[in-house]
């Protein structure tokens, strides 16, 4: 296996690339193969098997954050309120996703909180409708991400209110010439005060998705830059919502005024988080179960599941909903599980950071020992089957390996890793971790390579 391995990475796409890879025996910690195993290298979203698996364990299967809707003052007998509408965040990176059965998407869950004020008795807001996001008590987004990440969707960050998975959709009109300025037809949901600034240009129709979003956090400002394809019709792309709790107080402002609700106005409140003191229980809005999210996070490689459960482990430990305190807890974690975290630099939960560095080894000995410690097929089972599912999906076609390697995997400009497990050919298990940073060809040849390695590790492990 060593020889294949090597045989298959020698070539000259990867003559100048940094390579680390490590193959370890689940059962006796046997080193199968190795490269360059204690050499740290970018690894993109294959960082996310340690936030998500340590933050199973912290916190547990069954965890789940509720979001609570509550109001501050009196109910006069006509049923208007003398205070405040009140929605206290809890972190909950799902809050009116579509993604999980039986629980309300956006729309569903804007009516719901509607209902339960009205179902309160309440037929006038005197106050404001505030969104207290206080649960996290630091800045949305990673201080290392990089700026022309910012406005795109899969750089929301995490707040203390999500919603919607902290998304709208811009929609442009595709049809003409190339070379043309596409129209922006509409953007849903409909962000208050955003502005967009059009630079975008329409070119051949296989060019695909090239167009950027500029604008941070708190920045309603938005520059739109790049190329989509040629079509005949319309044309999607997807940004960060600038201001996720100040945007949710405001939906549901405007939902109670349909319902015929009339309220004073809405607002947003970063305090120390008080809770349910002094103020009165309408309802809680309950997310699914973590090991849910966690599945759905190393599935879909969703970077605000990530840092909300970073934040997460943070409050667990230390009271504190912050990403450096979550990171604390997880090297306190490696440090249980014997894990050396020497060859780790971890700067956010997601990977979306190129200031993040880490060694194949450790990445694989986390696995393995993980493996030991909670079940092979358990520890399987949170992350995509390589071949059937997620963002390995297209992986091992007409290949005895689809279906016995589950992996995560992770990709940014010049930078592919893959970090998994494996029921080997023979009926051994493995745990496994290839990262390849810096290359100039493309990240298809790049990916093609290292299928061949995990194949390589199947039948011959």
């Amino acid at each position: 296996m060593q020889a294949s391995i090597e045989r298959i990475l020698s070539s000259n796409e990867l003559k100048h690339s940094n390579i680390t890879l490590t193959v370890l025996d689940i059962d006796d910690g046997t080193l199968d193969a190795a490269i360059n195993p204690y050499t740290m290298a970018i690894p993109a979203s294959s960082l996310k098997v340690i936030t998500t698996l340590v933050a199973l364990d912290i916190l547990g299967d069954a965890y789940t954050y509720e979001t609570t809707l509550a109001y501050k003052g009196t109910i006069e007998d006509d049923g208007t309120l003398k205070g405040d509408i009140h929605i206290i965040g809890s972190g909950d990176p799902t809050l009116g996703s579509s993604k999980f059965e039986g629980y309300p998407a956006y729309e569903a869950l804007l009516d719901q909180i509607g209902d339960a004020i009205v179902s309160a008795g309440i037929t006038c807001v005197e106050g404001t409708i505030i969104a207290d996001e206080s649960i996290y008590n630091s800045f949305p987004i990673a201080p290392t991400w990089q700026w022309n990440d910012l406005g795109n969707y899969y750089a929301s960050g995490a707040w203390g209110i999500n919603i919607n998975e902290n998304v709208y959709t811009i929609y442009f009109s595709n049809r003409g010439k190339v070379g043309r300025r596409p129209s922006i037809k509409s953007h849903y949901p409909a962000v208050p005060d955003i502005v967009f600034s059009n630079e975008v240009a329409v070119d051949s129709s296989h060019t695909g998705d090239q167009a950027y979003i500029f604008g941070g956090p708190y920045d309603y400002s938005k520059r739109i830059v790049g190329t989509i394809p040629a079509g005949e019709g319309t044309f999607a792309i997807k940004g960060s919502i600038p201001e996720p709790p100040k945007f949710l107080a405001s939906q549901v402002y405007n939902t109670l005024k349909v319902k015929g609700v009339q309220c004073g106005n809405y607002d947003i409140v970063f305090s120390p988080n008080k809770g349910l003191v002094d103020k009165t229980l309408i309802s809680k809005i309950v997310s699914p179960p973590l090991i849910d999210i966690v599945k759905r996070a190393n599935l879909e490689s969703n970077n605000l599941y990530c840092e909300s459960l970073l934040k997460s482990i943070g409050i667990k430990i230390r009271n504190s909903g912050s990403g450096q305190l979550g990171i604390s807890g997880i090297r306190r974690y490696l440090n249980k599980l014997k894990v050396s975290h020497t060859c780790l630099v971890m700067e956010d939960g997601s990977g979306l950071s190129a200031r993040n560095n880490v060694c194949s080894y450790m990445l694989s000995d986390f696995l393995r020992k993980y493996a030991i410690k909670n079940g092979f097929e358990e520890t399987a089972s949170l992350l995509p089957t390589g071949g059937v599912s997620g963002t390995v999906r297209g992986l091992f076609k007409q290949s005895a390996a689809a279906g016995n390697i589950w992996l995560k995997s992770g990709s940014m400009n010049s930078v592919q890793s893959y970090t998994g497990l494996v029921k080997a050919k023979s009926g051994k298990r493995k745990s496994f971790c290839i990262i390849v940073n810096g290359y100039s060809v493309k990240g298809s040849t790049v990916r093609a390579k290292l299928e061949k390695v995990m194949k390589e590790i199947y039948l011959n492990g």
